[in-house]
């Protein structure tokens, strides 16, 4: 992302093509999802030049207010609506998903190109598959997904784009074991976590990338007075869940096919792997800057839940209204009942056993 080339006409172009190179190509049926991502670097190149003149300095000089909060967890745990909830702050900003779309210009385009894009998206009814709703581009979206869509070298999403690497991009980018990689992964979030708050006009900023479970001894580093909060969700839901975000991701963006055993075999190791190093961060972190908490008590008893983490974060007081607010428009959210044959619980429950749950999630068979 930091690339001394990237000031050069077209250097997301020539850089799509060479990661694309290394990471094996591109499979036959996946190449028109291909030509729309060259077509996107091809397009936007005269406003991400502009960008980089006029703010880059800007948010290099830029010094947050306060360290980020993180929220933790893995893929499909609920996340995304502890993420939302926790935005509907007017202390707290977020990275959205128009902005990790267009993250190399989203600051000179923002205001006047995302109305009709939403405007068109809510005409025609276009999916946002990842959450089952139609896509609004105001709705909360990844640092992660950000650092890919800029091209980093350093974000594990890549193994999103390229399935047949993914143990790659996770080991690498997630395990994190050359020095290397860390410094280059910090300073591209880094970056990326500056502009959000420079562009919020120095807002506190709420980080929600999954992976970050794995790394999250790396982040407390970096940013000494951060917080964290954990959510933690029945195991089965979330494997059934993550099934269908593959699904998603091979269907939308990816440039190559895996099979659906590839993809179990993904979904099942990746959720060992993240919460063996949580386990080593939450005996390093103070207890007041980690909160942990279920889907199943946010979702039953939201107010209560959002109160606790205020206080034992001492984040100051809960804007009620908002949060109030935010909980209505998720009231008609679509929700999806799982049926799980014996033999698949007892292969997830045999392959998990020695990954022990943080807390005691109960029992939960919806999507969220």
């Amino acid at each position: 992302m930091h690339s001394k080339l990237r000031k050069l006409p077209f250097y997301p172009l020539g850089k799509l093509l060479l990661i694309t190179f290394q990471n094996g190509g591109v499979s036959f049926r996946r190449i028109p999802v291909f030509i729309l991502f060259l077509l996107r670097y091809i397009i936007f190149e005269p406003f991400r030049l502009t960008e980089i003149l006029l703010f880059e300095r800007k948010i290099l000089k830029h010094e947050l207010h306060e360290d980020p909060i993180f929220i933790l967890g893995h893929w499909r745990s609920g996340t995304t609506h502890l993420q939302e909830l926790l935005v509907a702050d007017s202390n707290h900003t977020t990275i959205s998903v128009y902005q990790f779309l267009f993250i190399d210009h989203f600051i000179l385009t923002e205001r006047w190109l995302k109305p009709p894009m939403n405007a068109f998206c809510r005409i025609f009814k276009i999916p946002y598959s990842f959450q089952r709703v139609t896509m609004n581009l105001n709705m909360p979206g990844e640092l992660e997904s950000a650092m890919c869509a800029g091209l980093s070298d350093h974000s594990y999403t890549w193994g999103h784009i390229f399935p047949k690497r993914y143990e790659y991009w996770f080991g690498r980018m997630i395990g994190l074991k050359r020095p290397k990689d860390q410094e280059g992964w910090l300073d591209d979030y880094d970056f990326l976590i500056k502009k959000i708050s420079f562009a919020s006009g120095g807002k506190r900023v709420v980080v929600k990338s999954p992976g970050d479970t794995g790394r999250a001894i790396h982040l407390l580093k970096r940013y000494p007075k951060s917080k964290f909060v954990f959510i933690e969700r029945d195991p089965l839901s979330v494997y059934h869940s993550t099934m269908y975000f593959w699904r998603v991701i091979q269907k939308e963006v990816s440039f190559q096919k895996v099979n659906d055993e590839q993809l179990q075999g993904y979904c099942i190791n990746s959720y060992i792997k993240l919460r063996e190093p949580y386990h080593y961060f939450r005996k390093q972190i103070p207890s007041e800057q980690l909160y942990e908490l279920t889907f199943k008590e946010l979702i039953s008893e939201p107010m209560d839940t959002l109160n606790r983490i205020y206080d034992e974060l001492e984040l100051g007081v809960l804007p009620l209204k908002q949060v109030e607010q935010q909980l209505i428009l998720k009231r008609d959210h679509q929700k999806v009942n799982y049926t799980t044959s014996p033999e698949l619980a007892r292969e997830i429950e045999e392959k998990w056993e020695s990954s022990q749950p943080v807390t005691n999630f109960g029992s939960d068979e919806t999507s969220y």
